[in-house]
């Protein structure tokens, strides 16, 4: 259940959050974590419902607060700083894949480098960085699972790309 506060916010987006045809001093290029399940790269949030492939244009009008969109970071650390919350249907504890995306409009831009656009076309697949957690940490740590770093991964952990091993 939404309150009336949540209600009267949906009504009146803020200026950042309007429908926009182009982001200024931005290219285009978006960045988003997807889930990896075998072959396929499925939303994290949406699952099966959202497949992504390499050249493959994928359409969602965006809309403001949070109607609609296919969302994505401006870079990528902004994607990979972003949580996604655990959702029913989704793929929350699914590995994961970051995908460099083609981003068209209408756009909705959201704070922390979020946007939401009406199509995006996955252009490349990046190797994820050493040490990215793809959930929150549990509260018990399981035999054979060691914990990872909380911290966000660094400019240099994404260059270098996986561990291996």
């Amino acid at each position: 259940q939404r309150s009336a506060e949540a209600d009267e916010l949906r009504e009146a987006p803020s200026e950042a959050e309007e429908l926009r045809d182009s982001i200024p001093g931005w290219r285009g290029d978006g960045y988003k974590v997807v889930a990896k399940v075998g072959s396929r790269l499925l939303s994290v949030w949406a699952g099966d419902n959202t497949e992504y492939a390499l050249g493959v244009t994928v359409r969602d009008e965006a809309r403001p607060n949070h109607g609609g969109g296919l969302y994505v970071c401006r870079t990528q650390i902004a994607a990979l700083r972003h949580r996604i919350p655990a959702h029913r249907g989704g793929l929350y504890m699914a590995p994961r894949a970051l995908l460099r995306c083609l981003c068209e409009g209408p756009f909705v831009e959201y704070p922390g480098g979020k946007i939401a656009c009406s199509q995006i076309t996955p252009l490349e697949v990046l190797p994820m960085p050493r040490g990215y957690l793809s959930s929150a940490p549990s509260q018990r740590v399981g035999v054979g699972v060691r914990p990872t770093s909380a911290r966000p991964p660094t400019a240099g952990a994404l260059r270098r790309g996986p561990s291996e091993g």
